[in-house]
């Protein structure tokens, strides 16, 4: 991901704006080290291989970017009906106007309506087995590295921000993927909370009310290609949503903006953009979804980490260290 924001010309900003995450500490249920991981550097020498910041920072940082570039954005408007004709794609809209455009590109996530239209035989989002629990908080003191914790069916993740900032996330294989009511909601991620020791107590105690807790069922989807119908382009998690266990999901969405960038600077025709996008990388986002939703099952099936799950990691970031 800091690769293609490089590419971008937004790494310096991310990497001042972020905080540098040489390494990732995994410990046991009561906060005792088991490894240290470092974090691969595909980047410059010196350059830091892994950075944390909050998805708000992100998306400050990126309308930032996107309005120096004059960019105009209309929001809360959705595409209704898109038409091929001779010269491009006509889009009418939700709210009511149309307009013809050279190119269309489907960015709107798991629950892609612009896969809807294009793809209506497209495989449709799966249930993978796992929920994930969210909250923010402040980082207790002395708490420097991301930390992964594991206890038995459930696992957290410690994630300090810049400043005294904290993200917290806890996998979870033992609810359905419905949401709970409201008021059993802090009750529950307490009780999950509880198995942890070290600085988990700290964070925990800071959840007080389920208005804070982001509580979601983790889906899945891989789209063969093709990804595209004539000027109607997908990318992103419309064609490639992963669950979180290799942290790729964001950096495969960027990624794609970046290749399909090149393809049009390289002057390759509009009709023939998607199916050049999808040769490109279908087998790099393969990797990342199958092998994270394969993560995700063998931690359903409890006790420690899989034997294997490292090496399915490290051949995964591997082939990930190539080009995009």
């Amino acid at each position: 991901p800091l690769r293609a924001a490089k590419a971008l010309g937004l790494f310096d900003e991310i990497v001042r704006v972020g905080r540098p995450q040489p390494h990732l500490a995994m410990t046991r249920a009561d906060g005792g080290l088991i490894a240290e991981i470092p974090q691969v550097n595909i980047n410059e020498p010196g350059d830091p291989p892994f950075v944390s910041m909050s998805r708000m920072a992100l998306h400050d940082l990126l309308v930032r970017a996107v309005r120096r570039h004059g960019v105009e954005v209309r929001l809360g408007i959705t595409a209704d009906r898109l038409e091929e004709t001779r010269d491009g794609v006509r889009v009418t809209l939700s709210d009511g106007t149309a307009d013809q455009f050279d190119l269309v590109v489907g960015a709107d996530g798991l629950h892609s309506t612009t896969r809807a239209l294009v793809l209506p035989a497209a495989p449709r989002p799966v249930y993978a087995g796992q929920v994930i629990w969210r909250i923010g908080g402040r980082c207790p003191e002395g708490l420097e590295h991301y930390t992964i914790m594991v206890a038995g069916p459930h696992r957290i993740g410690l994630v300090p921000l810049p400043g005294d900032e904290l993200y917290l996330w806890m996998l979870d294989s033992t609810l359905p993927p419905e949401r709970p009511a409201q008021e059993r909601l802090l009750d529950l991620f307490q009780e999950r909370m509880a198995a942890y020791g070290g600085y988990a107590p700290a964070v925990a105690a800071q959840a007080t009310s389920a208005g804070q807790i982001d509580f979601r069922a983790l889906q899945t989807v891989l789209v063969p290609p093709p990804w595209h119908r004539g000027r109607v382009v997908l990318i992103g998690d419309a064609v490639h949503a992963t669950t979180p266990h290799m942290a790729w999901g964001a950096g495969l969405a960027i990624e794609d903006a970046v290749v399909l960038a090149e393809l049009i600077t390289d002057g390759v025709p509009a009709g023939q953009l998607g199916e050049r996008l999808a040769a490109r990388r279908f087998e790099r986002c393969r990797v990342v979804v199958e092998g994270s939703l394969q993560l995700s099952r063998w931690e359903q099936q409890g006790g420690p980490p899989h034997p294997k799950a490292s090496e399915l990691t490290a051949t995964a970031f591997a082939k990930l260290a190539g080009p995009i």
